[in-house]
């Protein structure tokens, strides 16, 4: 939303219109000019930190004449400052990335093993949504395994998992599993192999059957408790327990 507009008059005439309005927690500033009556022209500038995002023009060349011309020419000022304010934010929402956006062009990344890429992929969503949970989660697991920052990265997954419980208390258990993967991960970039399996068996909890949980744990050498724990594994009633489970969850 643009804040309080500023107004220059001079002899009576609008001379100049701006404003400040703000982006997904950018702000922009807007300036709109009356280049006098010899060109007959309105511009309306978008700034950014000084640098000009958007230029448009307007003649009022039709209007010079008219008994009213201050008037109009006041009303037709305000209106194309506030018509590029428009523009621009239309715009702006069209071609913003939404959370969405960006965890799908993290996994495409990491698919591609472009781990770098996906930091400073995360770190841009940040910008936009400092303090998610969920990127932080990302960004902490990254951090530890990219940038080779173990301590920083787990103590940014943690955080991310204290943010969860805060901004979704009831819920948000369903979301665990991914973020105690990915502090896992975190911490076995550490060499902290005990902090990696409490927190794969914290996510675990969870989500029981979750093939990433479970495969960090294949290769750590440590396979899933049997269906009855007090049987050994090989034991043809577990076995047996564990091909019907198998056939149910595929």
């Amino acid at each position: 939303m643009p804040s309080k507009s500023n107004i220059n008059i001079v002899s009576g005439l609008l001379q100049e219109f701006s404003s400040n309005f703000t982006i997904g927690g950018i702000k922009y500033h807007a300036q709109t000019e009356d280049m006098g009556a010899k060109t007959s022209k309105i511009i309306s500038r978008i700034y950014l930190k000084g640098e000009v995002l958007l230029t448009r023009k307007s003649d009022y060349a039709h209007i010079i004449k008219l008994k009213d011309y201050s008037e109009k020419l006041r009303a037709l000022i305000e209106s194309h400052h506030k018509a590029t304010i428009d523009l621009f934010t239309n715009g702006m929402s069209r071609t913003q990335k939404t959370k969405s956006d960006y965890f799908e062009e993290v996994k495409q990344l990491l698919r591609k093993r472009q781990g770098k890429t996906a930091l400073k992929t995360l770190r841009e969503a940040l910008e936009r949504f400092p303090a998610d949970p969920f990127l932080m989660s990302y960004y902490g697991c990254l951090v530890a395994v990219v940038e080779n920052r173990p301590a920083e990265g787990i103590s940014i997954c943690l955080d991310a998992i204290s943010g969860l419980k805060d901004t979704m208390p009831y819920g948000s258990e369903f979301f665990y599993p991914a973020f105690y993967l990915n502090l896992g991960r975190a911490y076995l970039k550490a060499g902290d192999k005990e902090g990696a399996i409490e927190a794969f068996r914290e996510g675990l909890e969870n989500d029981p059957d979750n093939h990433d949980l479970l495969w960090e744990f294949r290769k750590l050498g440590i396979r899933k408790s049997p269906p009855i724990p007090f049987l050994r594994r090989s034991n043809p009633v577990n076995k047996y327990i564990g091909l019907l489970v198998s056939k149910v969850t595929k």
